[in-house]
């Protein structure tokens, strides 16, 4: 990939710590597509990564959406003439990038088919590994992944900008996969990366305490929508199975589990009516 390795990471008011993570990758890409969605600058961040001559920071002046942002790097990938584009989140870190990169520089099968590449995602670290077993897979999150530029120009691929946030990374695997290409998962190979907030909570009904992921309801909001949306556009998906699973087996989760009850439960009602109007895009609860 020397030379025909691009990346985005899109920053929305980041830590410091989004530092360290991009280190973990930043002397292994030829140009690093950082795109500020932020509504509070991190001057301080912004400071240490510019001196970094790979680096083209791109400042939205608002909050476009992660969709939005993703596709401001890919076209300057595409622009530049790049073969390959990893896409990131400000909050991931690679425990061997290298590693990753030979796997996808040796990986022989079809590879001329394959649209994505992709990793493990654990919030644990994992212990570094050469082997270059894969899977196939057929849904695939953002963060990591490695896009084969050239097919996705062929097809004017994009991510979904009326998506916002959230169901993004679906969106995108359902189109490859519906065009008959493949997505590989090396899975001996991690990306450290968390998927939610993590919480101890009491079930309201046996009374047992577990650990659970939650997200608040402005991101539930948009993933109940975007899910609506996604069963509608991709038949395999199944509506009937989507409703039930958005509107029984979620809302039974937040009764007995999470916090924020009332919150989230409007906003579910809110995404089933905006994608009954058929409303998209950004919208604050």
């Amino acid at each position: 990939m020397k030379n025909n390795l691009a990346a985005v990471v899109v920053l929305y008011n980041p830590e410091d710590t989004t530092y360290e993570n991009i280190c973990t990758y930043i002397n292994e890409v030829d140009k690093l597509y950082l795109v500020d969605n932020s509504d509070i600058k991190n001057n301080k961040l912004i400071q240490r990564l510019l001196p970094y001559k790979n680096i083209i920071y791109i400042d939205n002046k608002n909050n476009l959406g992660i969709a939005t942002a993703l596709n401001i790097g890919y076209d300057f990938a595409n622009k530049e003439n790049y073969k390959w584009l990893l896409t990131m989140d400000q909050d991931s870190c690679f425990y061997n990038f290298e590693a990753y990169l030979n796997c996808i520089d040796n990986f022989s099968y079809q590879k001329d088919k394959t649209a994505i590449f992709t990793l493990n995602h654990s919030h644990i670290e994992q212990p570094t590994n050469n082997d270059c077993h894969y899977i196939s897979k057929d849904i695939v999150i953002t963060s990591g992944n490695i896009l084969n530029l050239e097919l996705f120009q062929i097809h004017n691929i994009r991510f979904e900008d009326d998506f916002f946030i959230d169901m993004v990374d679906y969106d995108l695997s359902y189109k490859v996969k519906e065009l008959g290409y493949q997505i590989v998962l090396f899975d001996t190979h991690y990306l450290k990366h968390s998927l939610g907030a993590i919480f101890k909570r009491k079930n309201l009904i046996s009374r047992k305490v577990k650990e659970k992921i939650e997200h608040n309801p402005q991101r539930v909001y948009y993933m109940t929508r975007n899910s609506l949306y996604l069963a509608k556009r991709y038949k395999d998906i199944g509506f009937i199975k989507t409703l039930n699973i958005l509107f029984i087996h979620d809302i039974t989760k937040i009764f007995l589990y999470e916090g924020q009850k009332i919150k989230k439960l409007k906003a579910k009602l809110v995404a089933l009516f905006h994608f009954l109007i058929a409303k998209k895009g950004k919208y604050i609860l």
